[in-house]
């Protein structure tokens, strides 16, 4: 008789399958060496993606290189970044771990990175002022290091807890859990669009911290809706245009 191995699949690529059917594939179009997406995340935390935008290429304007934003007065970076959330301590934080970057390496880089592990990575940019999970994740996903990690966002720790992939906790918790139900063959690419599809597709389109649109979310029928006792469904109408 014959045994035949059934391995179980993740419930992460169920999600990622609606939704890439729903959105479409969000593959990245181009990455950023590491110490501008570095710059760029650190100043984005809790900030509207188009206000962050703004701020990255006011900055990127007013210094000819990112060493010379390492060396600027934090009144200086603050006049170009004042419209971002918690500003003043981005001001004061970002040159200082541009500075560290320098004294550590001896130059302004981070490709070295990519002989680490994501892990040991990850701990060498979680040493530097302003930089969290979210931003670390950032910088090793996100920029031309392309890891192996996955960002996780206000958009897709609440649409992760909602659909019960995680338990309650912070986004740092989240995170754990998430990466440990991405399966072993995805790729840098994949968690990118794992992102892209959970935060602008879900997250923000459909499953809003208030008003979620439940009738048209295609992961309705797999959906818990924990955490939503509280917020207001509103029936989903189709936009205009």
């Amino acid at each position: 008789m014959q045994l035949s191995l059934c391995l179980a699949r993740s419930p992460l690529e169920d999600v990622r399958d609606v939704l890439l059917a729903a959105f479409g594939p969000q593959r990245p179009k181009a990455r950023m060496d590491p110490i501008s997406q570095l710059v760029k995340s650190s100043i984005s935390h809790r900030t509207l993606d188009a206000v962050s935008w703004a701020a990255f290429l006011r900055l990127q304007g007013a210094f000819r290189t990112w060493e010379d934003l390492a060396g600027a007065e934090p009144d200086q970076v603050l006049a170009l970044i004042d419209d971002v959330t918690h500003a003043p301590d981005k001001a004061r934080r970002l040159p200082i771990a541009l500075r560290m970057i320098q004294d550590r390496i001896g130059w302004l880089s981070l490709s070295h990175l990519r002989n680490l592990t994501v892990e040991q990575a990850r701990h060498e940019l979680r040493a530097l002022p302003g930089v969290g999970q979210k931003v670390a994740a950032s910088v090793l996903n996100f920029s031309s290091l392309a890891m192996r990690d996955l960002v996780v966002d206000s958009h897709v720790h609440r649409t992760a807890q909602r659909l019960g992939l995680v338990g309650p906790g912070d986004p740092t918790h989240s995170y754990h859990a998430l990466m440990a139900l991405a399966p072993d063959a995805w790729t840098a690419d994949d968690l990118f669009e794992l992102h892209c599809l959970m935060k602008h597709g879900l997250g923000q389109m459909l499953c809003p911290h208030d008003a979620p649109k439940c009738g048209a979310c295609p992961l309705k029928a797999q959906c818990r809706r924990v955490g939503l006792e509280g917020a207001t469904v509103l029936p989903w109408r189709p936009r205009d245009g």
